[in-house]
C-alpha cells in the first residue's frame, strides 16, 4: 500500500518567503481580485515555483490548485485562474489521483 503525493497551491492565498500562507489577520493574505488571481497562478503554474508576496520564487511541484467557495468572489476567482492557465498555454485535466 502506497500513497500518491500531489502538489497543491491556493488561488487565494498570499505567500511568506518561507513558502507559508500570510496569516489571514493580515491585509492581502486573502486574495479577492479575480483580475489579480488569474494570471497569477498561471505564472506559479508556468514557474514551477511558489511566489510570494516578495517576488521570490520557490521551487515546488504544482498538481492542484485550491479554490476556495467561501467568498463572495469565487466563481470569479474560479473563472479568472481557469482563463489565465489557458491563455497561458498550461493544459488542463481532471485530476486522476494516482501515478
Amino acid at each position: 500500500i502506497g500513497a500518491h503525493w500531489v502538489g497543491e497551491i491556493f488561488a487565494a492565498r498570499a505567500y511568506n518567503a518561507a513558502a507559508t500562507l500570510v496569516d489571514r489577520s493580515k491585509p492581502g493574505a486573502v486574495i479577492h481580485d479575480a483580475a489579480r488571481a488569474g494570471p497569477r497562478i498561471a505564472e506559479m503554474v508556468k514557474a514551477g515555483a511558489i511566489i510570494t508576496e516578495s517576488g521570490k520564487h520557490i521551487p515546488a511541484k504544482i498538481d492542484t490548485i485550491c479554490l476556495h467557495g467561501d467568498t463572495a468572489e469565487a466563481v470569479e476567482i474560479a473563472t479568472a485562474v481557469r482563463k489565465g492557465l489557458q491563455d497561458g498555454g498550461v493544459t488542463l485535466a481532471k485530476f486522476s489521483g494516482s501515478p
